[in-house]
């Protein structure tokens, strides 16, 4: 990341040592020139056919640690060898991500924070990459092709409720509330719930760890959730929009993400779904057991650990079940699943990643609009926004003769900020800046502006509109969420 690893010093002492042992080596220092986690094949293309080896210092953050390692796995067999340092809070994520990517990779662990390296340390440390780089390959580092983790027992095990409760708990497959114990009558009956057979593949790429996922999988889990046979295809649904949504990366961030998942189209009354009255809170079986079914898939077939990656530093009560249906009945406008290209007959699902910013609640009228837009202006790194609306409220808009569109317009030219109160978020050079140079997200003339230049900060496409609760009082509330992506539950029936 440009604020670099905190290993500069280190690389400058190892870059010293090679160059007084090998004085005929040329050492070229780069910095992976992409944001966060996304891959730059161009600097790839580049080492592998300049370069004899290569070090790669990671950054202190679960999501980069795995990044380092996907980079150097790509290096390494397109045959450029080479070492990986991170530091020693992430050696499990390194352990993981190798096994994953089937790549052996060798790599130093140091001291975290970079402070407390001492000087004796740094020697040993200097030793250790170079040593990476000359000795032999021992047997098991030749090793090739995808981890596949051993196939468990049938039977994980038997005793009573409270010694299965414990059991799981211990075993880290549950979310740290009671399960169902997932028996084979239990999961028999969840099958009946979908078409597909029980060892069809789902996904062979669960977040975050990438595994292979199983119809019989995701049956075991749902009945752990206390999920409904009939919930089988929202389930299935769920796995596919997680890989297709890409949320690995913001499990493994430090930003305490969540993702809000919004059902749509007739499966919503088929289960019943609560799409009025406190929707978003406790109290409906099919709400609540869907969004806990994400966190356990998380768990138990994504290979997900808190503090190995899941590294929200805080978390997030959001990342409990978030899960709602939309009330479509009660909308003026067309639902979420219509926007995002179905069919109004068709039952989807969609998920949005972060949930770290809330604001509400706001009531009616284009005056409440502008100010709800004037706060989340002020929401860090503006890339996407949920406004969730009640009935009463998005008729009143309707009435007003504002239609969907004129809403998320109202938003977006009044979620405003001068060019320098923009510039000065954290955010704005490590993340937005680099998206405005690659015509992402936000203009490039953003670039350019004098700073008393007021600008909008939210990309218009990125505001979407969501109608849920009750018919009490005309109230909207906003999260900050963006990324979304919908899949069909139809075809998982």
């Amino acid at each position: 990341m440009p604020q670099g690893t905190g290993l500069e010093f280190i690389l400058e002492r190892i870059i010293q040592a090679l160059k007084e042992r090998y004085p005929k080596v040329e050492i070229i220092p780069r910095n992976r020139g992409a944001k966060y986690m996304t891959d730059d094949p161009g600097l790839r293309d580049e080492m592998t056919p300049k370069g004899d080896a290569f070090i790669y210092a990671g950054n202190p953050t679960s999501s980069l640690t795995s990044a380092a390692f996907v980079f150097a796995s790509k290096l390494e067999k397109a045959g450029l060898p080479g070492s990986v340092i991170i530091y020693d809070t992430f050696f499990h994520v390194a352990g993981i991500t190798c096994e994953r990517l089937g790549s052996p990779l060798r790599f130093t662990a140091v001291h975290y924070p970079a402070e407390s390296i001492l000087e004796d340390d740094v020697f040993h440390i200097v030793e250790s990459v170079i040593g990476k780089l000359i000795d032999p390959l021992k047997k098991e580092e030749e090793k090739e092709g995808r981890y596949l983790p051993l196939k468990p027992e049938r039977v994980a095990f038997a005793g009573t409720l409270s010694e299965i409760q414990d059991y799981y708990y211990n075993q880290g497959w549950t979310d740290g509330m009671p399960i169902i114990p997932p028996t084979e009558t239990y999961i028999r009956e969840m099958l009946k719930g979908t078409s597909h057979l029980a060892d069809e593949i789902v996904t062979s790429a669960m977040v975050p760890e990438g595994f292979e996922v199983t119809v019989e999988q995701v049956a075991v889990n749902g009945v752990m959730a206390g999920c409904k046979p009939e919930y089988m295809p929202v389930l299935l649904a769920l796995i596919e929009t997680s890989v297709t949504a890409n949320i690995g990366g913001p499990i493994r961030s430090i930003n305490s993400f969540s993702f809000m998942q919004v059902i749509n189209g007739p499966i919503r009354k088929e289960l019943p779904m609560n799409s009025g009255t406190y929707a978003l809170g406790p109290g409906n079986m099919a709400n609540a057991t869907i969004g806990r079914a994400l966190r356990l898939f998380i768990l138990n077939l994504g290979g997900g650990r808190i503090g190995t990656n899941i590294m929200g530093i805080q978390g997030n009560v959001s990342a409990y079940p978030f899960c709602f249906a939309e009330n479509e009945e009660r909308s003026p406008w067309e639902s979420l699943g219509v926007e995002q290209g179905f069919s109004p007959n068709e039952s989807t699902l969609t998920i949005f990643s972060g949930g770290w910013s809330h604001l509400g609640n706001f009531s009616s009228g284009s005056a409440e609009l502008e100010d709800l837009a004037k706060s989340i202006a002020m929401l860090d790194y503006p890339n996407g926004i949920v406004i969730l609306i009640s009935p009463q409220n998005a008729s009143i808009l309707k009435e007003s003769g504002m239609n969907k569109d004129d809403v998320k317009e109202n938003i977006w030219k009044n979620a405003t900020l001068t060019m320098k109160a923009f510039r000065a978020g954290h955010a704005f050079d490590g993340l937005i800046k680099s998206s405005i140079k690659m015509g992402k997200l936000w203009p490039k003339e953003y670039l350019d502006l004098p700073d008393e230049a007021v600008v909008p900060v939210y990309p218009r496409e990125n505001i979407h509109l969501i109608v849920v609760g009750g018919d009490m009082a005309p109230v909207m509330q906003a999260w900050k969420m963006a990324n979304p992506a919908t899949v069909s539950i139809d075809k998982w029936r």
